[in-house]
């Protein structure tokens, strides 16, 4: 199957079934896989790369709402094929699996066990937009920074493993309401402690524990856990 944690478990009638309506995609960097407005047709299951996620305003204005990253999905916002609520740009090379909204709602009827999966993962990515509002209002800039490296680790990715991130400070600055110079002076003070390291525009996780704690989560202590990600 095309992303086997949604749709494990299932019978081998059940699986083929579900395979003739799901498929896949690739993007190039820059491409898009859908704009906001656009009718909302199809739930994007994000297999590998990084997505960003903005909306507009019509002066022509531009807010970054977040990066997604594999294991995400993208497009449920509605059920009944309105619009996206914003605009989905490959910002890495992309694979995705695709399945129309009226297919999936099919399968959900007919399957609990994909239902429970789904209403999990889409409970997961409700408490990622309260924890990006809670972040804004109430964190300090070294809990954003550190928040913001925690989002581009993939879901259920063993460490190590190296993830792009082709936004600039200025982007991150902007999204996470800092200025540019407080994002840059938040990275080196992580460097300076021994959380991070950046060699060779990359940034590499020393201490997965102390960052979590930085960003407001509980720690995870594990010498093991060193992610690295290249930065701009």
């Amino acid at each position: 199957m095309c992303e086997a944690h949604l749709f494990s478990g299932l019978g081998a009638e059940q699986v083929c079934q579900i395979q003739g309506m799901v498929s896949k995609r690739s993007y190039r960097p820059h491409e898009i896989l859908f704009r906001e407005k656009d009718p909302d047709a199809y739930l994007f299951l994000l297999r590998e790369g990084q997505v960003k996620l903005t909306t507009s305003l019509p002066d022509g204005r531009q807010q970054i709402l977040g990066l997604r990253v594999a294991g995400h999905l993208l497009g449920f916002a509605t059920l009944d094929d309105r619009a996206y609520p914003y605009t989905a740009e490959a910002l890495t090379a992309v694979q995705v699996c695709i399945i129309r909204h009226r297919s999936m709602l099919r399968v959900l009827r007919q399957n609990p066990e994909v239902s429970l999966r789904l209403i999990r993962m889409l409970n997961d990515e409700l408490e990622r937009s309260q924890a990006l509002i809670r972040d804004l209002g109430l964190k300090t800039a070294s809990e954003k920074v550190a928040s913001f490296v925690l989002s581009l680790v993939p879901r259920r990715a063993p460490y190590p493993k190296s993830v792009s991130l082709v936004l600039s400070r200025q982007e991150i600055a902007g999204m996470l309401g800092l200025t540019v110079e407080t994002v840059s002076r938040t990275i080196a003070e992580f460097k300076r402690t021994g959380v991070i390291q950046t060699p060779h525009k990359q940034i590499l996780i020393l201490d997965m524990g102390r960052l979590r704690t930085l960003a407001g989560s509980n720690p995870e202590l594990n010498e093991d856990n060193k992610q690295v990600i290249p930065i701009n």
